[in-house]
């Protein structure tokens, strides 16, 4: 699946490049990555916004506990998968990893939200979780820092959909 290239000269280094349908099917796996991104940032915000705007203690305990469930693990399998699969898609590609300001930025972007996922998102929606089960007690938690992270991460991913559209600001110029 993998079509090795060698282009000898002085200066370019011996590099692969995937074949027509490695290329296709693991762009369509990165797309495929991204869409369930959005997704899951989509269902975040109603759940966060549903736990925000009841006054159903069921329900807001509900939204609680189905955060952590859905959002943690699938988060962060997706953002990984979508990293893995930029970073072939650029090394067997003629866009390479640094070789285009998009697809540096775009990398910048993955690599940014996926800690974030696993060291902000992560901790917070597990104490989250956890207050759910108090919540019947002892009143509602403050959620309101769970507000910024679904949109913050759909308008990452859009914008790193639109850099893939449209290929902006052109090479990375190397220094002398």
């Amino acid at each position: 699946m993998i079509a090795m290239t060698t282009t000898l000269t002085r200066a370019t280094p011996v590099r692969f490049r995937l074949s027509t349908t490695a290329r296709r099917t693991w762009l369509l796996t990165h797309i495929a990555a991204a869409g369930i991104w959005l997704g899951i940032d989509v269902v975040l915000a109603i759940l966060v916004g549903t736990a925000l705007l009841t006054s159903d203690p069921i329900l807001t305990e509900s939204a609680f506990r189905a955060l952590e469930v859905f959002a943690v693990g699938p988060l962060i399998a997706v953002s990984l998968i979508t990293f893995g699969t930029g970073v072939v898609l650029g090394w067997g590609t003629k866009y390479g990893l640094v070789r285009y300001w998009w697809v540096a930025v775009k990398l910048g972007l993955n690599t940014i939200l996926t800690l974030l996922i696993i060291f902000g998102l992560s901790p917070t929606l597990h104490e989250t979780a956890t207050m759910a089960a108090v919540y019947a007690t002892d009143g509602a938690p403050d959620i309101s820092g769970l507000v910024a992270p679904p949109i913050v991460s759909t308008t990452a991913v859009l914008a790193a959909t639109a850099l893939s559209v449209f290929k902006p600001w052109g090479r990375i110029r190397r220094p002398a």
